[in-house]
């Protein structure tokens, strides 16, 4: 792999060709599941370095922004935004209007994305912006209607984006509705006592369902697991837990899926999370099968541990970077993740 950065671009060219699968089919049973998925080198975000930023989806492409840096302006936080193709690489876009922040919600609606929420170390925000990537341009909307927090998760189905759980003086477990076409919020009916209340938790989309899961609650790590579609009634639905809770032996070796600060994205038929915190930095990665609601360990995260980074899936790439070391120390590096190729040291 071959990059190039030109000030504010990053153009990348991958010289191997994709490979298209069915994982039931070409999965390489030889292959040990700690062994199974590569992680290759691609191209870091723009500087500076940064943890827990975020970032969405919309269509082919993702955009990341905001976040922290120990050494920039008084508070270390950060506005700027930057997009990723799998073709192009990087390239800055308009900066985030509201106050620089880390730990902000995002998700996309349609041809939009949104962020909001967030804080800066003095201030809990609650503003709320859309961004159109055609004019490369935001516009402030309707602020996020609940207790101003960070460390929230953010999603959309069904053409609603979605902001609940999260941190300000106390765990939360709500979870607050946005319809971009009127511009409203709502809360969520029968969000409270669903779930753990929990912040730092992680939250991935799958057929227009949304999981949450992992984070921490009252300083320990929570172990439950819900699915979220708002066309079902009850929309709730718990799966199992992310620890050894079960009298089967599924869930024997659960040992160090529950953390907080990890990052999740969705590939093919499974889910994977990497990274985070579990009390120390943590590299393990674990695949969740969406069919038989198991995880199973995957080749883990091969660089500097980490916990605050950002992931997702573009055109069948996926991608993992960013994040903090816990100590004041920021990343810009990014890997692709290959899921049903064996893991090559080489290659990052």
């Amino acid at each position: 792999m071959r990059s190039f950065n030109l000030k504010t671009s990053v153009f990348v060219f991958t010289l191997s060709m994709p490979v298209y699968c069915f994982l039931f089919s070409c999965h390489p049973t030889n292959i040990p599941d700690t062994q199974l998925g590569n992680w290759i080198a691609s191209a870091p975000v723009g500087d500076p370095p940064r943890g827990n930023a975020s970032c969405f989806v919309i269509g082919t492409d993702a955009y990341v922004g905001l976040g922290y840096n120990q050494s920039v302006g008084s508070t270390g936080r950060l506005k700027d935004f930057w997009r990723f193709s799998h073709d192009s690489g990087w390239q800055q876009m308009a900066d985030f209007p509201g106050a620089a922040r880390s730990e902000a919600s995002a998700f996309s609606v349609g041809s939009f994305g949104y962020v909001g929420t967030g804080y800066d170390l003095v201030t809990v925000y609650s503003d709320f912006y859309q961004f159109d990537p055609v004019g490369n341009v935001w516009s402030r909307k309707a602020d996020f209607p609940g207790v101003p927090r960070y460390d929230a998760v953010g999603f959309s189905v069904h053409g609603k984006g979605y902001i609940g759980t999260g941190f300000n003086v106390n765990w939360m477990n709500d979870l607050y509705e946005y319809d971009p076409v009127q511009d409203k919020w709502s809360l969520t009916p029968g969000t409270s006592g669903n779930f753990s209340k929990r912040q730092g938790a992680v939250a991935f989309v799958y057929k227009d369902q949304a999981y949450i899961v992992t984070g921490t609650n009252s300083g320990g790590m929570v172990r439950d697991f819900w699915r979220f579609d708002p066309a079902q009634n009850p929309a709730w639905t718990q799966l199992a837990n992310i620890t050894n809770t079960d009298a089967e032996t599924f869930d024997d070796g659960y040992t160090d899926i529950q953390r907080e600060y990890g990052t999740a994205f969705v590939n093919g038929d499974q889910a994977f999370l990497t990274t985070g915190s579990n009390g120390s930095m943590i590299t393990s990665t674990w695949a969740y099968d969406f069919a038989s609601d198991r995880w199973s360990r995957r080749s883990p995260w091969p660089r500097a541990p980490r916990s605050g980074a950002v992931s997702f899936t573009v055109s069948g790439h996926s991608y993992v970077g960013s994040g903090n070391n816990g100590n004041n120390g920021t990343f810009d590096d990014f890997d692709e993740f290959a899921p049903t190729e064996a893991y090559n040291s080489n290659d990052y």
